[in-house]
């Protein structure tokens, strides 16, 4: 994570990956930021927008900086938006080798365990 500015890139999180264990590095909390790559949000405004709940989602809780567009975190909604889209826990039309996909599984609250 860049300390400065607190938000987590691609590079930065994938710079932690490990074969030997899981990759935990992923799970954000809510509030955390993730900058979106150039491809992440072509993948969102050129591919899923308008089509997929989980544009929405992203959308609503992204913010566009100097940067490009950072994502906060909000695991219950995420988690929500995947399950209407009927692909829980990954983002339809998202490469695995994304980091945002790894956010995503890692990091969406399944809505059914919130039932309990």
């Amino acid at each position: 994570m860049n300390i400065k500015e607190n938000i987590h890139t691609s590079h930065s999180l994938k710079s932690q990956d490990d074969d030997e264990s899981d990759n935990y590095h992923y799970q954000l909390t809510d509030g955390e930021k993730y900058l979106l790559t150039d491809g992440e949000a072509d993948w969102l405004f050129n591919w899923v927008k308008g089509k997929y709940v989980i544009a929405d989602h992203l959308i609503d809780n992204i913010e566009e900086t100097d940067q490009g567009y950072v994502y906060t975190m909000e695991s219950i909604g995420l988690g929500e938006a995947l399950e209407q889209d009927q692909c829980f826990p990954k983002a339809v039309m998202l490469s695995d080798d994304t980091a945002l996909q790894a956010i995503f599984f890692y990091s969406a609250c399944e809505p059914a365990f919130l039932e309990f």
